[in-house]
């Protein structure tokens, strides 16, 4: 839940981005070798340019972030996930996924610019979605932005029963 605070901060804060800290490499527990640091500058550098120097940036320089989640149908056995700038799908991301906390109920995914579309198992009433858990996550299966930076996590985001567009 902490996570999903620290996403969904600059909703608040107009003034604020929040930088992943997943899918540094190499990696650390909580600090990081003095290479994953520099990664972290990496990372920030152009953030400080755009908010100190006015830099314009035409691409993507933020993590990937989740907008909104919906069924795509009534029969309810696919849900799309929508973030703010496309990213990067691995087959292996099926199980990072939770439905109502429930793991494994997701039988692939694919990908379209910046929508994840997830194939359930079977048709699902759950209502939150959440993404990665504390402990149970690998440095290699995360969402990647195709800017190279790993999207934010979330939790118990609630998923919608349809497309709130199509209305």
């Amino acid at each position: 839940m902490l996570r999903e605070v620290q996403r969904t901060l600059p909703r608040l804060y107009s003034n604020m981005d929040v930088m992943s800290t997943l899918g540094i490499k190499p990696p650390g527990p909580c600090h990081y070798p003095l290479v994953g640091w520099s990664e972290f500058v990496r990372l920030m550098q152009p953030l400080i340019e755009r908010d100190t120097y006015g830099r314009k940036v035409p691409e993507p320089i933020t993590a990937p972030d989740l907008k909104q989640v919906y069924y795509t149908s009534a029969s309810k056995d696919v849900i799309a996930l929508v973030f703010d700038q496309p990213v990067i799908w691995l087959d292996s991301l099926a199980g990072q996924f939770y439905l109502d906390d429930q793991k494994d109920l997701v039988n692939k995914g694919s990908i379209s610019g910046n929508v994840i579309t997830l194939q359930l198992k079977k048709p699902s009433s759950a209502a939150k979605i959440t993404y990665l858990k504390e402990l149970n996550w690998s440095q290699n299966d995360l969402i990647f932005g195709k800017n190279g930076i790993a999207a934010l996590t979330f939790c118990d985001v609630p998923i919608l029963p349809e497309n709130p567009r199509s209305k």
